[in-house]
């Protein structure tokens, strides 16, 4: 991946930030809420753009009678989240030679 052909996923603190609590496991969105601070609506917004964007997966389930909604990175994700890594890693790296 190359700075200018990095993924529009990418330049959005809140997807970013998302991307990154999933680096660790599943969440719930009550946990990515408290998690990024951001607004019910606009990551609600988020999380769609990334799931249909493939980068995540929602499951869905009850849990004492309330509805509760979990998400994790899918394998695009973890595998383009690693070349972002990757390319910021070499940005760095460039920087010191």
């Amino acid at each position: 991946m190359e700075i200018s052909s990095m993924p529009e996923v990418f330049g959005n603190k809140l997807r970013l930030s998302v991307i990154s609590a999933l680096v660790t496991g599943e969440k719930s969105f009550t946990e990515l809420k408290k998690y990024t601070d951001a607004t019910s609506g606009n990551l609600g917004a988020q999380l769609l753009k990334l799931e249909e964007w493939g980068y995540i997966s929602c499951k869905k389930e009850f849990v004492s009678k309330k509805p509760q909604s979990s998400y994790r990175l899918t394998e695009t994700g973890i595998s383009n989240f690693k070349e972002y890594v990757e390319m910021l890693e070499k940005v760095l790296k460039s920087m010191e030679a």
